[in-house]
């Protein structure tokens, strides 16, 4: 049960949905948080962030079962039935609600909950079978770690919530197009309009470098947005952004598929070495 209970919630991407939540965690407080409000902020947050995976793959089995890459995960393989899923989603849903909402404050419960709806409802049931800008739109989702992370720590959104929102806004779309180029073959093959599907792969390394431009830009400029941050983020942000933008350049050239895989992970990688340099200048 455990180990369908891992391919159900990607636990992977949940560790980094986790990491986007400590900036705002520790930005949001003048002090330190208490180990129960960390606690029961990231528990509450890992198991909506749980909840919307296993109703991501509730909805996506029929897809998922047609796809090389999807087609063992627990639901299309037959490890669980698409019934007991559902259940298993709602309930997962229910618990993390009421956990955010009766140890840390309704502000947190709502903002989790909103990024469970907006991934589920507006990405996966709406934009992803009809759009190639379905990550753009539907990517808004997975930008809400620093608001929960503030929510919970103030009890309110400032003007820095959101630019972190906008940070992990400019970085998921190349994250996710990266992906997509190396899957490319899989995803048309399912009938998912992903942008190298409808637009191609050479449109898409385009537009890959223009946001991975702008991410890093608005990476920089939070140096300037909130005054506690220091040298060990400027020049952890400023490698980091040579970095990237130096990985990007070589892709744009090469259009390479093992290439943009790699890019793939190297994203998860900067978005959270940035995450980690937030919450060590906040406290310096």
């Amino acid at each position: 049960m455990f180990k369908i209970w891992n391919q159900l919630t990607k636990p992977r991407v949940t560790v980094l949905v986790l990491a986007t939540v400590f900036p705002g965690l520790y930005l949001g407080m003048d002090g330190t948080p208490s180990g129960s409000l960390l606690f029961y902020t990231l528990f509450g947050t890992y198991l909506m962030s749980s909840a919307s995976f296993i109703l991501n793959q509730y909805i996506e089995r029929e897809r998922d079962a047609v796809m090389y890459r999807t087609k063992l995960r627990p639901i299309p393989s037959g490890q669980i039935s698409p019934r007991a899923s559902l259940l298993l989603g709602i309930g997962t849903t229910m618990v993390a609600f009421s956990i955010l909402y009766y140890f840390v404050n309704l502000l947190t419960a709502l903002c989790a909950f909103s990024a469970l709806v907006l991934y589920v409802f507006l990405y996966t049931i709406w934009l992803k079978p009809r759009t190639e800008q379905n990550i753009v739109i539907g990517g808004i989702s997975g930008c809400i770690g620093p608001m929960i992370g503030y929510a919970a720590a103030a009890n309110q959104l400032p003007m820095q919530a959101w630019i972190l929102f906008l940070i992990i806004f400019l970085w998921t779309p190349a994250h996710f197009w990266a992906l997509a180029i190396f899957l490319k073959e899989e995803y048309e093959f399912a009938g998912i309009p992903m942008m190298p599907v409808v637009s191609g792969v050479k449109k898409t390394l385009k537009q890959i470098v223009l946001y991975t431009i702008a991410y890093s830009i608005a990476v920089i400029c939070f140096y300037f947005a909130d005054d506690r941050m220091g040298m060990i983020f400027l020049i952890t942000t400023a490698i980091l952004t040579i970095w990237i933008l130096a990985f990007v350049y070589r892709l744009f050239l090469t259009e390479d598929k093992k290439m943009a895989k790699s890019f793939f992970f190297f994203t998860i990688l900067h978005l959270f070495i940035v995450s980690v340099a937030i919450v060590i200048d906040s406290k310096i």
